[in-house]
Formats: structure tokens, sequence, C-alpha cells
């Protein structure tokens, strides 16, 4: 074989390592995250300037990839088929596209591809100055090309415009979590502040039962042995009944009248205004305006204008960064692992959240909206349950444990081994 056969196969090779490089450069940067390439800039990358460059005019960087892989391309088989023909005649061209089809496309484009793919950040990086150099050289071809094809897209219908779905956001986290960016504490943060907006203020209620309240028709000194024998730094206080909420009492503004005036001291002149709010407000609303008018408490109604029960701003904390614990807080368990295998578990947990303490996946994948599970229980029975009552759901078995007062204080989670231990619904 002569010295120019050599250079042809030379240049074919080097055509096909230029594909590889086309192809790389066109899924690195359709893959990378411009959020990233964004902070690789903050942090003094030159090269991150060019590559946000390209990722931001992608549809002029994709155009210029096109050119250069199809020239690549249609030299490459344009030299192998002269050779070909050159060296072992036209019978010999039919096989020798064949094999040139198959190495350009693991060569050229499969490999390339999926190692652009897996390494895009760098290979975004790293490409971006010769990618903005093709973009320059290709240019007049690339804005005639682009140019067709606005205008054919123009006449089509096509998607809204969203850069990132809510959906799609969820799914980046789990990514984020998976691949170990982001660790599984700051991950919940995350997904707790996009749910932040949908949880509503009968979600975190403390219920009226369980509220400690003021009768403000009762004497002094009761209220201050009340006060006293309580955790809390401030009392709904009500008149008749505790539907009708007068006002707020807090304890260091209590205690300092009550030292100054002793047992002549009005309770009324000592109470803040009391903020009222619908079951259905929205959390992140609730805080706007219990920061704006500066109060701690909000007394929640429902739909007949009772009291539902109260909520506080370290409830709607909680919603959004979890427990918050102090000195004062009895630690309550809301999910304990028996020795059999099931699950103790708080009614007052979430549908959701209890699901997944137990490690229950729902075949049926339904949205429960945040429904607390005592809630969802009673929506199982036809009356009052009692202890020991039961029902299935998809193989997830739920006994009522503890009840107290009509209220169900505990609850047993247990999945069935079997499917053929499934009974009735609510017996």
């Amino acid at each position: 074989m002569d010295d120019g056969s050599w250079l042809s196969w030379f240049v074919i090779v080097m055509l096909i390592f230029t594909a590889s490089y086309f192809a790389t450069a066109e899924t690195a940067f359709s893959s990378v995250s411009r959020i990233k390439v964004k902070s690789e800039l903050d942090r003094g990358d030159r090269r991150a300037k060019k590559a946000l460059y390209v990722v931001d005019h992608f549809d002029k960087a994709i155009t210029t990839i096109l050119i250069g892989t199809n020239i690549v391309h249609i030299v490459t088989a344009a030299l192998v088929t002269v050779l070909v023909t050159k060296k072992w005649g036209m019978s010999a061209v039919t096989l020798s596209t064949i094999i040139t089809t198959l190495v350009v496309f693991f060569v050229g484009e499969m490999l390339p591809k999926s190692i652009g793919k897996k390494y895009s950040s760098r290979f975004s990086l790293s490409l971006a100055p010769s990618i903005c150099f093709f973009m320059r050289i290709f240019s007049p071809f690339a804005c005639v090309l682009t140019a067709i094809g606005r205008e054919v897209a123009r006449h089509t219908k096509g998607d809204s415009e969203v850069t990132v779905t809510e959906d799609e956001l969820y799914d980046i986290i789990e990514n984020m979590k998976d691949d170990g960016e982001l660790d599984a504490e700051r991950g919940e943060l995350v997904h707790s502040a996009l749910l932040f907006a949908d949880v509503t203020a009968e979600s975190i209620i403390t219920p009226r039962v369980d509220v400690a309240a003021v009768n403000i028709e009762k004497p002094v000194p009761e209220i201050l042995a009340f006060v006293k024998a309580s955790r809390h730094s401030r009392f709904p206080v009500y008149e008749g009944n505790i539907d009708n909420i007068v006002g707020v009492l807090q304890i260091r503004k209590f205690i300092k009248a009550y030292i100054k005036q002793g047992e002549s001291l009005d309770i009324r002149s000592v109470l803040d205004d009391v903020h009222f709010a619908h079951q259905s407000t929205r959390i992140d609303e609730l805080l706007s305006e219990m920061s704006r008018k500066r109060v701690n408490m909000a007394i929640i109604t429902d739909n007949y204008g009772g009291t539902l029960g109260i909520v506080t701003v370290e409830d709607i904390l909680e919603e959004l960064v979890g427990d918050i614990w102090d000195e004062d807080d009895d630690v309550k368990e809301f999910s304990v692992l028996l020795p059999d295998g099931s699950y103790e578990l708080d009614p007052e947990l979430s549908v959701e959240e209890s699901f997944e303490l137990v490690g229950f996946e729902d075949p049926d994948d339904f949205d429960f909206e945040h429904k607390l599970l005592g809630e969802w229980v009673y929506e199982h029975f036809e009356r009052i349950p009692s202890c020991g009552d039961s029902f299935v759901y998809n193989g997830l078995q739920i006994t009522v444990s503890e009840m107290q007062h009509n209220r169900i204080v505990k609850l047993n989670a247990r999945i069935l081994a079997d499917a053929s231990e499934e009974g009735g619904d609510g017996k």
C-alpha cells in the first residue's frame, strides 16, 4: 500500500474520532445542568463562561454540531468508498459500507454519547472552547438552518415553555440524593419546602380536645394554679365554652400583672388579640398573616365557626424543618417496631408518613393529600371503632390498639405475608 493510501486511512481514522468528538459534545451539552455550569462559573472556572454561552445558545450549538457531524460522516463514507474501489473494486463496496457504518455507529456515536452523558459536566467545560470556535466557523450555515427551523416550528403547536415542572423538580431532588450530591437531611428539607404551600392548617392543628385553654370566669388564683401546672407559654382564653375564644393569655404578661395587682387583677386587661383562621387556610399564607400581625398563636375554626384547634408559629416551622424540641417537651415516639414485626403508630401521623415508616408501598399510589392516619382509619368503619377492630388495605392490616373517650390513641400496622390472610374491610 503506497504512502497516499496510508495517509488516506489515517485521515479516515481522524474523521471517526472527530465524529466521536461531536457526538460527545452533543450529549454533554444536552444533558448538563445549567445550574451546575453556573456554579462552576461562580467558583472561578473560566471555561464555564463559554460552556454557559453554549447552553444558552443551544439551538445554534446543536445546528453547528449537526453540520460538523454530517460533514465528517459524508467525507468518511466518500474516502472509504474511493479507497476500497481503488484497492478491491466495486464488489467490495457493499461490505466496506456495512463495516464503516458499524464502526461509525459504535466508535463515532454510541460509545462517545454514553460517555458524554455520564460525564456531562466535565466534558461540557472541556469542549466549550472548541465548540464556540466551530460555532463561529459554521455561523453563516447555522444561522440559515436555525432560521428555517424556527420558521417551521412557528407554524406548529408546541408544548408550553416551562423550564422545570414540579414533578421534574422532585425527580431532580431524588436523583441528587441517589447520586450523593445532596444528603438525605437536606433533601428532606427541600422536599418539605416544595410541599409547604400545599399543607392546610387543618393538617397541623393541635385538636381542641388537647388544647389547654383558660376559662375567663374562673377566679384568678385558679387560673394562676392552672398556668403554673402547665408547660405552655400562652393559652387561648374562652368565655362560656371553648367555641367562644376571647383572647390569648401570655404567662409573662399575666405574672407581671398578678405581682402588681394580686387577686384583683382583671384578666381581660392582659389578654392579647386573638387571630382566627379557617381550617382550609394554607400554612404559608397563615404564617405570613401571623408574622404581619405579630401573633404566635392562631385559633383554627371549622365550617360552622366552632373551634377546631390551634396552630402556633412553631407548628408551622416544624412542618418545614421537622420537630423542634425544647427542654419541656416530652419525647414522643410516633412509630415503634414491636417484637412480632408489626408497628405501633400514632394516629397523628399522616398516611404517607405511616406507609413510609412501616415500609409499605401502596400499589394504588393514591394521593392522600396530607390526610392524618387517625382520620383515614375512621373512614374505614361505619361506627366508632373499639379496641381490636381492624381492616386490611392492599395487604396492610391496620388494627385499633387503644381508644380514649371515642378517640383513637394508638394503632397497629402489619404487612400481611400472604394475601390469603386478608380479611374483610372494617371487621
